[in-house]
């Protein structure tokens, strides 16, 4: 396996007794040579949270320490790629929810229209 310098993975939780401390899980593409296929296995990583705040579900970039912090600890965040509920198309760099893309010009709209509704004129009180 080759050494890796720099990983993408899904932030899953933080450390209750650590709190600088998150695991993050990288899936990684292993290769079986029987069925001559690749398949996706699991890794977690016990990360050193940097500057930026991160909150489980956020997709960050991470890099190796130059010196292991602890036995368990070797690597630290370097940033946050995507934000929980904010991923955006790196193609196209719209916002999307699923499968599908958000219409940002239907959400201001929408806002603005539930700003201006009076809630004490739809309910008899």
């Amino acid at each position: 396996m080759a050494s890796r310098i720099m990983m993408l993975g899904h932030v899953l939780h933080r450390e209750a007794l650590k709190p600088r401390i998150v695991n993050v899980r990288v899936i990684e593409q292993v290769f079986d040579v029987r069925l001559n296929m690749f398949f996706p296995e699991p890794r977690d990583f016990k990360v050193l949270e940097g500057e930026d705040k991160v909150k489980s579900g956020d997709i960050v970039r991470f890099e190796k320490l130059e010196e292991r912090m602890s036995v368990d600890v070797g690597h630290k965040i370097v940033e946050v790629v995507f934000p929980l509920g904010f991923t955006v198309d790196p193609v196209t760099g719209r916002r999307c929810r699923g499968k599908k893309f958000i219409d940002e010009k239907a959400r201001v709209e929408e806002a603005k229209r539930i700003a201006t509704i009076k809630a004490k004129d739809n309910y008899v009180l």
